[in-house]
């Protein structure tokens, strides 16, 4: 087992992560009642899974970019979104069903504070 298996076990769920990272925003000053920029990651196996997934995620308001590396298309669909408990817990699962619709996989979120 590597170190970085071992780091995979001991993360929290998808959720439980998304959540803390919230109470992490809030912990530093945010306010979580401001849209703020926020950006999703998903990657996928093809040119034409990424550019599909692209734009279904445009159709939800966001700007998707896909860029090619290490033979995986990845996707970076940027928004200005309000960050918060209830909104992260919808943010996934419609990011989950995108990426696993165009075989690809949702890689989480980042937001600035």
């Amino acid at each position: 087992m590597s170190l970085l298996d071992r780091f995979r076990q001991k993360r929290p769920p998808a959720p439980e992560l998304d959540l803390l990272l919230v109470r992490r925003l809030r912990s530093v000053g945010a306010d979580l009642t401001r849209p703020r920029p926020i950006v999703h990651f998903l990657a996928f196996p093809s040119e034409a899974d990424a550019r599909a997934a692209a734009a279904e995620i445009e159709g939800g308001g966001y700007v998707g970019t896909g860029a090619a590396e290490n033979g995986t298309w990845s996707v970076r669909a940027e928004g200005t979104r309000v960050v918060d408990e209830s909104t992260v817990t919808v943010y996934r699962p419609w990011f989950e069903r995108i990426a696993a619709a165009h075989a690809g996989e949702y890689d989480g979120w980042e937001s600035s504070a």
